[in-house]
């Protein structure tokens, strides 16, 4: 088709780079105008004869030396008429040439411009069967990330759920502890309890036997002063010296019973610091408990949500896939 449709052009070029001039009427014309002019100048010179036969002058000469060079004239006339005709065909015959190099060269353009559509078109078909291969190859792959992903959701599964066991396991284990440490202090409260009615009852026998002692100087001092007044110089002397070793009597009860005194406000004071004590870590102990309980119930939130998300994405890429195929 394309082929013929170049033909068909160049025959129209052709026709229309074909010389304007029509030979065979110009020299039709030329002829015709030489005969002419050589009739007229064969008239003109059978009358110029007939007259020369008369008389022949120097007149006659003249015209006949002007009539040939006349005719020369004419002659070189005609022969540029020739020579023009003939430039006239070599200009056409020239650019009928050129016109047929120009119809090669757009026929080369035509030919190239066919082989690039054949290069294109091969191209093009290369390139659908590259996408062909790189949608299957993606394809392929997409199904690998599924079952990867598939993977990695049965594993992490099975992370959550050994993480949920290992999670009752600790929290039983705490509890055991917790129950363990109840029992402790229990223990220990109960340790200081019979402590306390151990200290109270020896501050009892303490004072039960400080009234016997001190009953028992009264008896003395009575006994001493009735010897006293019996013997009123040794018994003034011996007065004298049980007064003073009553004093030092009296004073070393009164640093013992100060000193007794202080161990036990020190051992009570101490004994209210370690209940205090005892008491700000059993609270610390629960907040912390329930601190651990509420950031436990967070994470275990956030992996419902991040499953819940993994299941919804998981779901979005089965359906592509599936609108995909």
């Amino acid at each position: 088709m394309k082929k013929s449709k170049l033909k068909n052009k160049l025959e129209k070029i052709k026709k229309k780079f074909v010389p304007q001039i029509n030979l065979k009427k110009l020299k039709q014309k030329i002829k015709t105008n030489i005969d002419l002019s050589y009739l007229n100048r064969k008239n003109k010179k059978i009358k110029k004869s007939k007259k020369a036969k008369k008389s022949k002058t120097l007149s006659q000469q003249k015209t006949q030396q002007k009539i040939r060079e006349r005719l020369l004239k004419q002659k070189n006339r005609e022969k540029l008429a020739k020579a023009q005709i003939v430039k006239d065909r070599i200009q056409a015959k020239k650019k009928l040439k050129d016109e047929e190099l120009r119809i090669k060269r757009y026929e080369l353009r035509l030919k190239e411009e066919e082989l690039k559509l054949k290069i294109a078109d091969q191209k093009l078909k290369e390139q659908a069967e590259q996408r062909l291969q790189d949608q299957e190859q993606r394809k392929k792959e997409e199904e690998k990330r599924i079952r990867l992903e598939q993977k990695r959701l049965r594993d992490e599964e099975r992370r959550i759920r050994e993480a949920r066991e290992k999670r009752i396991k600790d929290e039983e284990q705490r509890i055991r502890d917790e129950q363990q440490r109840i029992r402790d202090v229990e223990d220990k409260k109960r340790l200081e309890a019979e402590q306390k009615i151990k200290d109270e009852e020896q501050r009892a026998r303490d004072l039960e036997e400080r009234k016997r002692l001190e009953a028992a100087q009264k008896i003395k001092d009575e006994e001493e002063r009735i010897r006293e007044e019996q013997q009123k110089i040794k018994d003034e002397e011996q007065r004298k010296k049980d007064q003073e070793e009553q004093l030092r009597l009296e004073a070393i009860q009164k640093i013992k019973n100060e000193e007794q005194r202080i161990r036990d406000e020190e051992k009570r004071k101490s004994e209210e610091i370690e209940e205090q004590r005892i008491k700000e870590w059993e609270i610390k102990f629960d907040e912390e408990r329930r601190l651990r309980e509420a950031e436990q119930f967070v994470m275990e939130e956030e992996l419902k949500k991040k499953d819940e998300e993994r299941k919804q994405k998981l779901e979005r890429d089965l359906k592509n896939n599936d609108k995909i195929n």
